[in-house]
């Protein structure tokens, strides 16, 4: 906790200027003397703080000094600012948004041009054509994480069936732009990992939980995650779909065929998502292997045939 208030006062003098000490005992709830030895524990560590007497005297740090110069270049903290823009596009987060603004501070000594200047990448974590109901989640489930609340979902899986599940959330994940609450599942005894977006309803219980023990030692899988099996797959594309072709798969897996079609030759995991991305190139596709996957995908355009007839 010390070092927490002494990173807290420090970015308050930064937002600040100048803070009286008695400000500073009421606003963390500790004695004159202990902020008297926090400020002179910041001094030891090269911040240099000023004390000024008077009435309206108080501790600021000392003028021309810039913390990004001592811990992190500009460009850095640009960057910094940029990524967490990006995070906060998604989760209306508001200690993200308190985050930005603390270090937004320590660039108030930056020069101008460097200050109106954007980062060279931009990070937005939301798809697009996105709603604010996954932001809303992530608020929710945060609350619950902080608060060790037990949450109620009703949990849609790949196959198409929903069932009931009560979790205790232990973290909140975000992987590309898909977010997921990884946590304990009381239905199956252990930990699990749920994507937000197959969360059809959700209700934060006034049950609280203790955190188990290792929990976050788990997460150690998290490179693991794509565990499920891989399938080879030879396909044929038809040539005026190559602009999507070439923007789905890898160079080294497109060979251009003399007549202009592509033939694709690469692995991916054989599920809902597959069939349905196979599908939707229609006729400019063709599956030649696996055997079982390309008479899966007749079988599929037969039933729609006769839909239409």
């Amino acid at each position: 906790m010390k070092v927490e208030r002494l990173l807290a006062i420090v970015i308050m003098l930064l937002n600040k200027r100048r803070v009286s000490a008695r400000e500073l005992s009421d606003h963390f709830e500790v004695s004159l003397r202990t902020v008297y030895r926090d400020l002179e524990t910041i001094n030891a560590a090269g911040i240099p703080i000023v004390a000024y007497p008077g009435v309206s005297g108080g501790y600021e740090i000392m003028e021309n000094f810039t913390i990004d110069r001592q811990y992190l270049s500009l460009d850095e903290l640009v960057a910094v600012i940029a990524a967490l823009k990006g995070v906060h596009s998604s989760t209306d987060d508001k200690q993200i948004g308190q985050l930005l603004e603390k270090i937004k501070a320590l660039l108030t000594t930056a020069p101008s041009s460097l200050q109106g200047s954007a980062h060279p990448v931009v990070y937005d974590f939301n798809p697009w054509g996105s709603t604010p109901a996954i932001a809303e989640k992530v608020n929710k489930l945060r609350e619950a994480i902080e608060k060790r609340l037990r949450v109620r979902i009703i949990y849609t899986k790949i196959q198409g069936d929903a069932t009931e599940r009560t979790i205790e959330p232990v973290t909140l994940i975000i992987k590309g732009y898909v977010w997921y609450i990884y946590g304990y599942c009381l239905q199956r005894q252990e930990d699990r990992l749920f994507r937000l977006s197959r969360i059809a309803d959700m209700s934060v219980l006034t049950e609280e939980f203790s955190p188990r023990p290792n929990q976050i030692d788990k997460l150690e899988w998290l490179e693991e995650w794509d565990t499920a099996e891989r399938i080879s797959l030879v396909l044929e594309f038809a040539q005026r779909v190559h602009v999507r072709v070439r923007d789905m798969f890898a160079p080294e897996t497109i060979e251009t065929m003399q007549d202009g079609s592509l033939l694709v030759r690469t692995n991916m995991t054989d599920d809902e998502w597959l069939n349905g991305m196979l599908l939707s190139f229609g006729d400019a596709l063709c599956v030649h292997e696996p055997s079982y996957v390309r008479q899966r995908m007749g079988d599929t355009v037969k039933r729609m045939a006769k839909l239409y007839e």
